[in-house]
């Protein structure tokens, strides 16, 4: 029988050959690795006909070799501490070489060294491949928790060949590689390759181990507040640059906060799109993204982050799936929120021309123009704040009807206050060829607001999302209004007021109360662009009744369509069911464009007429 000492001495011997092997291995694959980047150096430059992006992935991708004919490098390394202790996972990509059609996948055990020089084996997922085609390429998913709260750094990853018939068994190292500073140790990670870290727009591709050419640009962020707080918009173009259909990688964004500014320092966010996406050669579309944050919370980046899956068969045969997320970049926020770019980029609108969008978008039909043909905007007294309203005239320069198309638009004062725009409640569902419709958005704006030019912002509102993608932006100066001025637009409908006269009516006998009503008479002059199309859906020409006390006591809405149209010549309006029993007077009469929006009326002054 051994004792103590002899017991110790032989332990200590056992770890040192393992040390020893695993240095070796570790300096066979270096030396391996060298031997193929010296390879691919010497390689005639024809042979490396890849960007900048694609060079600095080839650096990041180390290789070694398990066996003569497999090849493994790391795609993702995990290294968590969670409340239930410290999670540990690995995917490999394993690639066969060899010249036969299938190569077995040695069955080996894979074990984590931790800067304390603790060892700790990984479990390998039951779906792992255990053959291999030649010239393919296999992941092969390892996981573990174990019961550690305290923070620790990963050092190498081991390949053991144990042999479990002897006794006591005997373990050789196949292969170890180092991975310090590899691992991904949960959301508040720190990316600690220079690389990893981008400015915004700047274009960057998922790492060479996600096996994907599909390069991403970051080209707009937006905020809005939705039912739960701040909603934090952010969209990339994706854009295939190979000859073939890709798919896009599973990934996600998790915004970033300053320290101090926020007690919460990492923002989940999530992808809009559903289910795969897939990209035609040479072809491009947005991604969007949504970052839920806490109030007064300020984004200062983002991380990309790609997802893992390790997949596990129970004692019932049922496949347990945990999925994880390791960062892969960091993507600088842009300043000020890219607002102040925006504003100042944005170019001059030219009046009664096409607005012109994005065409990667096919949010506008390529036949279809849009322009802005009238843009108001009015104080509305006692309300505390003001109204603009914007009608922007579409049209269809097709041979075909094209079905309306939904959009969004927002005003961007110049100091950076974004204003969602309500669209018309109802609207046409198509329009003809070679016709025009008018629709109108109206903004409710502080009424402080003494901007007189505004940058209109679309984006595409089909989306579903809380902000689409954007379209195009353009500054764009309010138009002069005089409400005292006897020509009014409504465009299509201009309207020339010549003569008018406001009369009481008294209705009563001995025996009924005496009542009071308003005849006004309204001799216009009315034209209209005959080749823009309107319909019941089109705004309304509100009177307004008001007393010498400033309190409105009659109504009356005129359409601009249907039988009981406003017309050219004398017309006669009655004001009935008044909110007085007095005859008042002098009275004034205040005329409003008003239109019905999915959030209520909104209407502008177009005149003011007085006694």
């Amino acid at each position: 029988m051994l004792t103590t000492n002899q017991r110790l001495n032989n332990d200590s011997i056992r770890r040192e050959k393992r040390y020893l092997s695993r240095r070796k291995a570790s300096l066979v694959s270096v030396l391996l690795t060298a031997s193929l980047l010296t390879a691919a150096i010497s390689a005639p430059k024809a042979a490396l006909a890849v960007g900048p992006t694609d060079i600095v992935q080839q650096q990041a991708a180390a290789v070694y070799a398990l066996t003569d004919s497999l090849q493994v490098e790391v795609k993702s390394l995990l290294n968590e501490k969670t409340s239930e202790g410290t999670r540990i996972a690995a995917v490999i990509r394993i690639k066969s070489q060899g010249a036969s059609k299938t190569v077995k996948i040695p069955d080996l055990d894979l074990r984590v060294t931790t800067a304390d020089n603790q060892e700790i084996t990984l479990q390998a997922s039951t779906l792992n491949a255990h053959v291999i085609r030649t010239q393919t390429v296999e992941e092969l998913n390892y996981y573990v928790t174990v019961d550690r709260n305290d923070a620790f750094e990963l050092t190498d990853l081991t390949w053991y060949s144990v042999d479990w018939y002897s006794y006591p068994k005997k373990e050789s190292v196949q292969l170890s590689i180092p991975v310090p500073g590899v691992s991904w140790n949960g959301q508040n990670s720190v990316l600690q390759n220079p690389a990893d870290s981008r400015s915004w727009g700047e274009p960057f591709v998922l790492p060479a181990v996600i096996d994907s050419p599909i390069q991403y640009t970051p080209v707009s962020v937006s905020k809005d507040f939705g039912p739960e707080g701040p909603i934090n918009n952010v969209v990339l173009l994706a854009e295939n640059p190979s000859d073939s259909d890709r798919t896009v990688p599973d990934f996600t964004l998790d915004g970033k906060a300053e320290p101090g500014v926020s007690n919460k320092l990492v923002f989940n966010g999530k992808r809009v799109e559903q289910g795969p996406i897939i990209l035609e050669p040479k072809g491009r579309k947005y991604l969007h993204f949504v970052i839920p944050t806490d109030k007064d919370t300020i984004l200062n980046s983002f991380n990309v982050l790609t997802t893992e899956t390790f997949r596990q068969v129970d004692a019932k045969g049922q496949v347990n799936a945990l999925s994880y997320n390791v960062g892969r970049y960091n993507i600088q926020w842009p300043a000020g929120n890219g607002i102040s770019t925006e504003y100042a980029e944005a170019p001059v609108y030219e009046a009664e021309t096409a607005f012109g969008f994005d065409p990667i978008s096919n949010a506008i039909d390529p036949n279809m123009s849009i322009s802005l043909v009238e843009f108001h905007k009015y104080l509305n007294e006692g309300e505390g704040y003001q109204t603009a309203i914007a009608k922007y005239m579409l049209t269809n320069n097709g041979d075909i009807p094209i079905p309306l198309p939904v959009f969004q638009t927002k005003l961007l004062s110049k100091q950076g206050l974004k204003y969602s725009g309500t669209r018309q409640a109802a609207t046409a569902s198509e329009i003809m060829p070679h016709s025009s419709y008018v629709i109108s958005y109206s903004y409710n704006l502080p009424s402080e607001l003494e901007d007189n030019q505004m940058v209109v912002a679309f984006s595409d509102g089909k989306t579903t999302g809380v902000t689409g993608t954007p379209l195009g932006a353009y500054k764009v100066s309010f138009q002069a209004s005089d409400p005292t001025a006897s020509e009014m637009s409504f465009y299509p409908f201009n309207v020339k007021l010549n003569t008018w006269t406001l009369n009481a009516q008294t209705y009563g006998s001995t025996t009924s109360p005496i009542t009071y009503t308003y005849r006004l008479m309204m001799d216009m002059d009315i034209e209209r662009n005959e080749k823009v199309t309107v319909d019941q859906n089109f705004a309304k020409l509100r009177l307004e009744l008001i007393d010498p006390t400033g309190k409105q006591i009659g109504a009356k809405d005129l359409p601009f369509t249907g039988t009981n149209r406003i017309i050219s010549g004398k017309q006669f309006i009655k004001f009935d069911n008044l909110r007085t029993d007095e005859q008042e007077y002098p009275l004034t009469i205040q005329m409003y464009e008003v239109m019905a929006t999915p959030t209520g009326e909104a209407k502008r002054l177009v005149g003011i007429l007085k006694q």
